[in-house]
């Protein structure tokens, strides 16, 4: 019977938690679109700018996201074997730094872009969710 009680508890629980994200998140829209942008007095063109730019950096940067995920992935894959193979971490590792670099590049250049269309697009910005939604390390994938 105790069994059955948690159990209950760990569902109620994961789908509270499920709504208070996802309000969370309804929350967040409407604010442009952006996740970020701040300028409240944007006109609907500048807005609709921001949206391309932000859609073109989207598909631009897909693959070499799901690159990075996968390289990523497999680091942290063979990182986490009994007998890691440190040649092939080494190799890994070098690839994912690089593909880091790719996208930061990319980032800054998109970032530029969209300051050019709104001079204010990264004021009361800090490490948060980002452009892309994640809660990490300040940079997301």
């Amino acid at each position: 019977m105790t069994k059955h009680w948690v159990t209950k508890i760990l569902v109620i629980g994961a789908a509270v938690m499920m709504m208070g994200m996802s309000i969370n998140a309804i929350a967040g829209m409407g604010r442009g679109g952006m996740g970020g942008t701040t300028s409240s007095n944007l006109t609907d063109a500048q807005i609709s700018q921001l949206e391309s730019e932000q859609k073109a950096f989207m598909e631009s940067t897909q693959d070499l996201r799901q690159q990075l995920k996968e390289k990523t992935s497999s680091l942290r894959f063979e990182q986490s074997k009994k007998a890691p193979d440190t040649a092939k971490i080494a190799s890994l590792q070098t690839d994912v730094t690089a593909l880091r670099t790719e996208f930061d590049q990319k980032r800054q250049a998109h970032i530029a872009a969209m300051k050019q269309i709104d001079p204010n697009f990264t004021e009361g910005k800090g490490k948060g969710a980002g452009m892309m939604g994640h809660r990490s390390n300040g940079m997301s994938y």
